[in-house]
């Protein structure tokens, strides 16, 4: 297509290669062109034919004015103007040329052609305008003045203007499209950019312009020159608001789709019709180890499909080709593949053939099933040893439905019942091996198999020859697959042996316990029978204490009293071992000064060491916190058994009661206690027998050194109960050294309790009921209340003294427990629930055991004091409970 020359160098400058192609551009730009031509051709013509039509019009009526004189002067003007207007005219010979009836006529066809071209030039322009008019975009023409040349409807209705494209002609742009720019998002840059549209004066095409209300608009701008000068400029706007959302919309879906694929937990990968592949999403690159870069264009057979399955697949490319089928389409499979390295592995993958744009390409997907695959192989393994150790185990098992009928049935419970397996599936196994009552406590198990309870019980059973054995089973509910409870599971254990032995220990139990209950019993009577002429022994030795006696008789009593408190101490010994086993020692827990502990032990055994010629040595670290916390009492008992121990087998030499702290912490110590002497000695190898009860390493040594074998087992016993430890070092002829380890709280000096010595009460006429059978215990305390005058009331049993009490009232009733006819425990049980008498009631019993000072509680009692009482102890709780003191 020839254009425009001025038109041609426009295009090759502001418009692109591609956009020159294209046939919608080319057929406006055809129609600019013919304009272009036009418009300048048929301008040029009908300017300059009104010219110098208007001249020679002038002239001929000048000429013909000027007659005929002025013919050939007006001629010659004549013929220079068409000589202007047509350059032809000058082929014209010179007869021609002076004759006017042949200029007039020429000229006459000069116009006519002039009008037929304003006529094709006005259809062309109509053509432009309806045809601008009629495009669904809007278009703006203005001149150099920014006049309105041109402008359609669809311009007006996109930027909201009133007036119509006539009323806009020749006016001004500025005055409609000004107010436009309201219209758009940015209107500042909107203005800027048409400004810097303008100066540049090039081609612009396909600007989006955004409006305030969520528009689009397409804009292309043209400017127009004519021989290399800019004569006006073309605007044209597009709403392209639809294509947008819709390019929006796609690009988003897109992206979606996008990131749905490569999210995805199987490989995608989708070839098409000739193997290459298309897509490549990220898991595919995790299982396969390739990158989409590298994978994309390439074939199958090029990457994931082993060496053995290429021909496979490429065959089945071609059969698809020709059929449209395959036999491994829109299934799932399992099927080698390699990764990036070679290495070949497992994988399950689905190929689905699709169809898009009338072209067919396969979409696959894959997952990596190796770890799978190890699983199968693992549990398959896991099911068989299973499977083997149910057939061998010496555990009978057995699978019943929901209507307790066997379906399965292992070799071992096979053998415990007496059947063979074939025989054992069908049976029921309440009806078959269970009897009498258990068949209900069965039923009761089968309810909770039902509810998906599991337990374990023993049942006794009778196998397939009527022999009596027992199980013990541990039932659960069975469920498929999909949780439905489809019957239980058993486990059986023939247990017949062990339930045997279990029947007998527990007749050997019941015989221990009342072996114990016995001992208990005769310990409780023993320690009452010797506890209650002991008192009265104790008792009036203290009476005569107080006599004025002769120093003979003073070594009498003293040495009386130091018997009896010998005899005191092993009855003690007898009852603590006994108060152990029973699990009745417990231990009080109060602040104390250590050092005390350790003077009293000293003071009382150094004169018998001194008496022997022995040095009794005490060596307490420093570190030892002053004070700390403990039973002093079971502490200190601790202490002299192993100091007199240590006396008892030391002829010569020294012993060292030593302590040292172990380890120190803020509120702990744990201190290493040890007493050394250079005694007899033993062998090693008896050493830890020291401890067992009436152990001594021979019997001349008991006859010699007497004793009851007891001390260091309850030595033992004590500190075992206080978290410790003891262990013996010995060598015989040489010495022993015997420690123990514990760890004790650190106390406070202002919480230690001051302990009395001397009785500082004043129970002077408080009225004291004294409810004793033994005339020698009666007389004991009766000596003793009176000596802080008391006024006492006898009676020798329970039933003398309800009598009493419903005749006097008393301050506090001194009650023995162990009375014939009716006993303390019982006279208090009336007294407090028929008399109703709230009397403080203070129990004196023989029985050191806690179960009696439990028993003396129960029934109402307030305290006890155990027989032979301390006098001190006596006066002190009558008081406490009299209130009366100085």
């Amino acid at each position: 297509m020839d254009l425009h020359k001025l038109l041609q160098r426009q295009i090759n400058k502001n418009v692109p290669a591609e956009l020159q192609d294209n046939p919608s551009f080319q057929s406006f730009i055809k129609t600019v062109n013919d304009s272009y031509l036009s418009f300048e051709r048929d301008k040029d013509l009908m300017d300059h034919s009104f010219k110098e039509s208007e001249k020679e019009y002038n002239d001929v009526h000048e000429n013909l004015k000027k007659e005929y004189e002025l013919k050939q002067h007006s001629i010659l003007n004549l013929y220079e103007s068409l000589t202007q207007l047509d350059q032809g005219y000058g082929s014209i010979n010179e007869e021609e040329k002076n004759d006017l009836l042949f200029i007039s006529k020429y000229i006459s066809e000069q116009i006519t052609k002039r009008k037929q071209i304003e006529k094709k030039l006005f259809e062309t322009v109509q053509f432009l305008k309806t045809l601008l008019g009629n495009l669904q975009s809007g278009i703006l023409v203005v001149d150099n003045n920014d006049s309105i040349l041109f402008v359609n409807q669809h311009l007006c209705d996109m930027r909201n203007i009133s007036a119509s494209p006539d009323e806009m002609i020749g006016k001004k742009a500025n005055e409609y499209i000004s107010d436009t720019q309201v219209l758009f998002k940015d209107s500042k840059v909107y203005r800027k950019r048409i400004e810097e549209i303008l100066i540049g004066k090039e081609i612009i095409t396909g600007e989006i312009l955004e409006t305030i209300d969520n528009r689009f608009f397409e804009r292309d701008y043209i400017p127009i020159f004519i021989e290399k000068e800019c004569i006006g400029h073309l605007w044209k706007s597009t709403d392209v608001t639809q294509r947008i959302k819709s390019k929006n919309l796609l690009k988003q879906s897109e992206e979606r789709n996008r990131i749905i694929m490569n999210s995805s937990l199987n490989a995608i990968v989708t070839i098409d019709n000739t193997g290459k592949i298309t897509f490549w999403n990220n898991q595919a690159q995790t299982i396969f180890g390739w990158r989409k870069e590298e994978v994309l264009g390439k074939t199958l057979n090029e990457t994931i499909i082993p060496k053995r399955h290429k021909k496979g697949h490429q065959d089945g490319l071609k059969y698809y080709s020709k059929t449209g089928k395959g036999p491994v389409l829109n299934k799932q499979i399992e099927l080698p593949a390699v990764n990036n390295i070679g290495h070949e592995f497992p994988i399950e993958i689905s190929i689905i053939p699709l169809e898009q744009n009338g072209e067919v390409f396969f979409c696959s997907f894959i997952q990596d099933i190796s770890e799978r695959k190890k699983t199968e192989t693992k549990l398959k393994f896991q099911e068989e040893k299973y499977r083997n150790i149910i057939a061998n185990m010496n555990l009978g098992l057995i699978e019943v439905d929901n209507n307790e009928i066997i379906q399965f049935a292992n070799q071992s419970f096979a053998d415990i019942s007496g059947f063979e397996i074939e025989e054992l599936i069908g049976l029921n196994p309440s009806k078959t091996f269970v009897f009498g009552e258990n068949i209900e406590k069965l039923k009761s198990k089968n309810k909770l198999r039902k509810k998906g309870v599991s337990d374990v019980y023993q049942i006794p059973v009778k196998n397939k020859t009527g022999e009596l054995r027992w199980w013990a089973i541990g039932g659960a509910p069975n469920y498929d697959d999909k949780g439905k409870l489809v019957g239980s599971i058993g486990i059986h254990l023939d247990i017949t042996e062990q339930k045997q032995m279990e029947i007998e220990l527990e007749n050997e139990k019941l015989k221990a316990e009342q072996a114990s209950r016995a001992k208990e019993a005769f310990l409780a009577n023993m320690s009452h029978e010797i506890r209650t002429p002991l008192n009265g022994i104790i008792g009036f030795l203290r009476e005569l204490e107080r006599q004025n006696l002769t120093e003979l008789q003073k070594k009498y009593v003293e040495n009386s009293s130091l018997a009896s408190r010998h005899l005191l101490s092993i009855i003690n010994n007898i009852l603590d071992i006994s108060k152990i086993e029973a699990g009745e020692m417990s231990l009080e827990v109060e602040d104390f000064v250590f050092d005390n502990v350790i003077g009293n032990v000293i003071n009382v055994l150094e004169p018998l060491a001194k008496k022997k010629g022995l040095k009794l040595i005490k060596q307490i670290s420093t570190d030892v916190h002053d004070v700390l916390k403990g039973d002093i009492l079971r502490l200190e008992q601790i202490l002299f058994n192993l100091v007199g121990n240590s006396l008892k087998f030391t002829h010569k030499g020294k012993i060292f009661l030593k302590c040292e702290v172990l380890k120190d912490t803020k509120a702990s110590q744990r201190l290493q206690i040890s007493v050394v002497d250079t005694g007899i000695g033993m062998q090693q190898s008896y050493a830890e027998n020291i401890f067992n009860k009436f152990s001594q390493e021979d019997k001349e040594i008991t006859r010699k050194f007497g004793g009851t074998g007891l001390g260091m087992t309850i030595t033992k016993e004590l500190i075992q109960l206080m978290n410790g430890k003891i262990k013996v070092q010995s060598e015989k002829g040489i010495g022993t050294t015997i420690s123990f380890i514990i760890d004790l709280q650190k106390g406070n000096i202002h919480n230690i309790k001051k302990v009395q010595e001397e009785i500082n009460v004043d129970i002077s006429g408080i009225n004291v009921l004294l409810v004793e059978d033994s005339s020698i215990n009666r007389m004991v305390a009766i000596n003793s209340l009176h000596y802080f005058n008391c006024v006492v009331t006898e009676a020798v049993n329970g039933i003398q003294a309800i009598e009493i009490l419903k005749l006097k009232s008393f301050d506090i009733i001194l009650m023995d427990v162990q009375m014939p006819e009716m006993d303390g425990i019982e006279a208090t049980i009336k007294i407090r629930e028929e008399l109703k008498l709230q009397t403080p009631i203070i129990a004196l019993t023989a029985s050191a055991f806690k179960s009696e000072f439990d028993k003396c509680k129960n029934a109402g009692m307030d305290d006890y004091i155990t027989k032979p009482f301390e006098e001190f102890d006596l006066i002190e709780t009558i008081s406490r409970y009299t209130i009366k003191r100085n």
